[in-house]
């Protein structure tokens, strides 16, 4: 079966946008009609897989390993080599599972946390779903739970580091990254809206939607064919969401637009940092892939509410 360009341009969809496109835009897309060449990343020609069900596989493109300048992710960012979770501006609770069980702690389950609090832990959290796993070193006040989950968002900081560690420009923009895939600040997203739980590895879960069949996941929406490459060269063992920024934030390095990530602040740089990533993130405008895309306003506006939260 001859491929058309449009069957190419769907394969190449580095897929976190559609999280938020209906599949009837998809339909749409895909059903556009096309001419016969293949679109191009950098000179580097990628195909078009087509299954033998008539789906289109997803492709994501991934920059080679370069010297370009990039985050140290070894600088100690703590100083009291102890573990611990902060909470953030809202008070929040330590639960004895994500369903809110009634048998232990105060009688609902869990424990109030209070904001802008240091918790020292026993142990490096963890991550499960949208929560964080924990365990106290010290019991609290007036309740029995030492141990529990936290909801993720409410969790400022860590000692199992992430996003927190960066500087505030960088975290603000690879939020915007996030922000304009359909993702936010979720880290257990499958295309197509399906999440999961265990963040021992890439959930490595094909699904379809249209006539696009996509493993993306994670907070980045990475194909397992992109993680697995990324992992390697970062000697990461796992997706959890440390992990998911490592690899996010490599992505931007070897496309060369982390020192513009550094100074996003002004308009210019964040236009550049963008411009250099769009044959990346497909959601991002002047995408090649004739996908949905947002505008850099919406961008630089989701951007500085993000820069003004950190």
């Amino acid at each position: 079966m001859k491929t058309s360009s449009l069957a190419v341009l769907a394969a190449l969809l580095i897929t976190a946008a559609p999280l938020r496109a209906s599949a009837g835009a998809l339909e749409e897309l895909l059903s556009s009609p096309g001419g016969d060449k293949k679109p191009s990343l950098s000179g580097v020609d990628v195909p078009a897989p087509v299954r033998a069900d008539g789906f289109v596989e997803a492709e994501q493109y991934l920059p080679p390993n370069n010297k370009e300048p990039g985050f140290d992710w070894t600088q100690e960012t703590r100083k009291t080599g102890e573990e611990f979770f902060y909470i953030g501006n809202a008070a929040t609770f330590l639960k004895v599972s994500p369903a809110q069980a009634s048998d232990l702690a105060d009688g609902t389950g869990r424990c109030t946390l209070a904001p802008n609090t240091l918790y020292k832990t026993s142990a490096k959290p963890g991550f499960e779903g949208e929560h964080m796993t924990v365990a106290l070193a010290e019991p609290l006040p007036g309740c029995s739970l030492s141990r529990g989950y936290i909801y993720m968002d409410h969790v400022s900081s860590s000692s199992a580091g992430g996003a927190w560690e960066l500087p505030r420009t960088v975290r603000a923009f690879m939020y915007t990254l996030a922000y304009s895939e359909g993702v936010n600040e979720r880290y257990n997203y499958i295309f197509s809206f399906i999440t999961f739980n265990n963040y021992a590895d890439h959930p490595r879960k094909i699904a379809c939607e249209g006539k696009l069949c996509s493993s993306a996941a994670g907070r980045y929406q990475f194909l397992s064919k992109t993680w697995d490459p990324l992992a390697a060269d970062l000697g990461l063992t796992d997706f959890t969401p440390p992990s998911q920024e490592k690899a996010g934030l490599e992505l931007v390095r070897r496309a060369g637009a982390y020192n513009l990530a550094l100074k996003s602040n002004k308009y210019a740089n964040f236009t550049a940092a963008v411009n250099k990533l769009n044959g990346i993130w497909a959601s991002l405008p002047g995408s090649p892939y004739g996908q949905p895309t947002h505008s850099m306003a919406v961008l630089w506006k989701a951007y500085q509410a993000a820069l003004a939260k950190y």
